[in-house]
């Protein structure tokens, strides 16, 4: 896989914060954190920003190792080589592209990641000609840091991930970064370093997606009350090289479905459409009592006919980009549904949602919690590999729309059945706390009380807006 041609492809479906305006989360009284705790995050697209180059030896290379050139090579981030001439005469160099100081004072625990590619590894391993180093002492000592993953093809570029570095040795000071390349006069490769980032969430490494694992719920305006934190996990993803959240679930272990789904909608997730990933059925990352059949993409079939795979975060919500679309065909986020039901009032929801995410109907962000009702007296269905799913007794969506500062909301209880009038939805519309009261959920939990008690009770028929 080329990596210049993956970056240019990944920026014309995935630059979803270059639509015009920010990530609309940004204006909102209470601005939610796309990630809790980010340290320190530097885009090398845009620059060096405060990181210093340090060349210990040039080996006579007449240019800069590390350099970064603006235009159309911007996309590739931070780039070093010491390789130079027609002749691509190689120089035995040594670079270091060095971080401004990074406080870790009050943090017991923090992790290093970040995004990058490499090219002409001719002999011998990456990690002979690129390492990280970390030091504490204002550079007096310094120490090597392992990065976990590395591509097993060293001849051509490709976007990576440098997998979770951890930081907990350094708990309580303040430690400077370096990343450090080398080169001989027969190998000098090129390493580029798209972005970095200092957190104390751990990122693993894409396309393994394994997330981001929070020690605490945060502060996400779309999350319900999370009654079981071990059942809630988040998936994350990149708009325009930043990583931000994506959608969340709670897992039902016992039932082989998720209780619910939460996350923001905006025009950034819905347009620049990506083709449907239909094929690419996955076993959820996160979940491990869920082994079914697929583990690297294919079918997922629902043995008893007359049941859809059923989206609960609906792909077309995560049309903006591969990765975001891809995340939608986690089995975490499928549930046997009647094919009327799915192909029929469902979707007739799903698009109304949708409609009134848009920014052309005056919406900075619809916050959305889907879910469905499901124990144990529930009929089930045999999956992929013969485990029972649970059918659901019924679905729901609750909608939390801001708009210039201002909230709105309204609820959607359906029962799980056929239904003749694909517009029916509008018949099942309740307020947020008639569905919190059928549910037994409390939705949107960090919407401050004096206004939740108003957007609650409010009837959505009375407000326009809606148009039910």
């Amino acid at each position: 896989m080329n990596y210049r041609y993956f970056l240019c492809a990944f920026l014309a479906v995935g630059a979803l914060c270059a639509c015009g305006k920010t990530n609309p989360d940004k204006p909102t009284p209470d601005p939610p954190k796309d990630l809790p705790d980010v340290i320190l995050s530097q885009d090398f697209t845009k620059g060096l920003g405060a990181f210093k180059v340090q060349d210990k030896d040039k080996g006579g290379f007449s240019g800069n190792i590390w350099k970064y050139e603006s235009g159309k090579n911007a996309m590739y981030g931070a780039q070093a080589s010491a390789s130079e001439g027609s002749g691509s005469a190689n120089r035995k160099a040594e670079s270091w592209l060095v971080s401004p100081e990074i406080d870790l004072t009050d943090y017991t625990d923090a992790n290093l990641y970040f995004d990058h590619a490499f090219a002409y590894v001719s002999k011998g391993e990456p990690k002979d000609y690129f390492s990280v180093k970390v030091t504490s002492d204002d550079g007096a000592s310094w120490s090597d840091r392992e990065v976990p993953k590395w591509l097993v093809s060293h001849s051509y570029f490709e976007l990576a991930q440098s997998g979770n570095i951890p930081l907990g040795a350094f708990k309580g000071k303040k430690i400077k970064i370096a990343f450090v390349y080398k080169s001989t006069t027969e190998v000098a490769p090129t390493w580029e370093i798209v972005n970095m980032t200092v957190a104390v969430t751990r990122q693993n490494p894409l396309p393994d997606d394994q997330g981001d694992q929070y020690t605490s719920i945060p502060a996400w305006m779309e999350l319900p009350q999370v009654k079981d934190v071990s059942a809630w996990h988040a998936h994350t993803t990149i708009l325009r090289f930043d990583r931000v959240r994506d959608y969340s679930f709670s897992y039902n272990a016992p039932c082989l479905v998720s209780d619910w789904v939460a996350y923001p909608l905006y025009d950034q997730f819905t347009k620049n459409r990506v083709d449907r990933e239909n094929s690419n059925w996955l076993k959820d990352p996160f979940v491990t009592a869920k082994q079914s059949n697929v583990s690297s993409g294919g079918s997922y079939e629902f043995s008893t006919k007359g049941y859809d795979r059923g989206h609960q975060i609906a792909s077309a919500d995560r049309a903006g980009g591969a990765m975001t679309n891809q995340h939608t065909f986690y089995t975490t986020n499928v549930t046997p549904q009647l094919k009327k039901f799915n192909q029929g009032i469902w979707n007739e929801l799903e698009i109304a949602v949708r409609n009134w995410s848009a920014s052309s109907n005056g919406t900075d962000t619809l916050y959305v919690v889907t879910g469905c009702i499901a124990d144990s007296s529930c009929p089930t269905v045999k999956d992929h590999d013969g485990s029972a799913v649970a059918v659901p007794k019924a679905y729901y969506k609750a909608l939390l729309r801001l708009s210039k500062g201002n909230y709105i909301g309204v609820g959607f209880y359906l029962e799980h059945k056929d239904y003749d009038d694909p517009n029916g939805y509008k018949d099942c519309a309740l307020s947020l706390k008639e569905l919190e009261t059928k549910t037994g959920m409390t939705f949107f939990a960090n919407l401050p009380a004096d206004v939740a008690a108003t957007v609650k009770a409010a009837k959505p028929k009375d407000n326009k807006f809606w148009n039910l």
